[in-house]
């Protein structure tokens, strides 16, 4: 299953902290263009956003506040797996995935929040419902 887990550097001053997201020197060519960027918010503990995929997107996720559960699964070969992130003042987490990776998040707290980037915008042609 195609996707990757990067522990971002935090830079820390007096005045609070900066996360570089991610860089243009983390993209290969093909994924060089830009898409959009976006928020996913989570009203109460329990909700789920995602249970889709894109035959094209690639995208990158930062949990900013709350904990959610990650479910992602291979829709080719049907391999799953499932873990937490959760926002943690000493460790920011990125997680990356690929086309044909359905992905779910479940909020484990009263409110959560992502950030996303993906590098195509969205489109009903490029969604595909999938139930996780």
């Amino acid at each position: 299953m195609n996707y990757k887990i990067a522990q971002l550097k935090k830079f820390d001053d007096d005045r609070g902290s900066l996360i570089v997201f991610l860089k243009e020197s983390e993209l290969d060519d093909a994924k060089k263009r830009f898409g959009q960027i976006y928020f996913v918010t989570f009203k109460k503990k329990g909700m789920i956003r995602g249970n889709h995929y894109h035959k094209k997107w690639h995208e990158w996720f930062g949990i900013i506040t709350g904990k959610v559960e990650v479910c992602l699964e291979d829709v080719r070969t049907k391999k799953r797996v499932i873990f937490n992130l959760s926002a943690n003042h000493g460790k920011y987490i990125r997680l990356e995935i690929s086309p044909f990776i359905a992905h779910s998040f479940k909020s484990l707290t009263e409110y959560a929040a992502l950030l996303n980037y993906a590098d195509g915008e969205w489109s009903k042609k490029d969604n595909f419902d999938y139930k996780l």
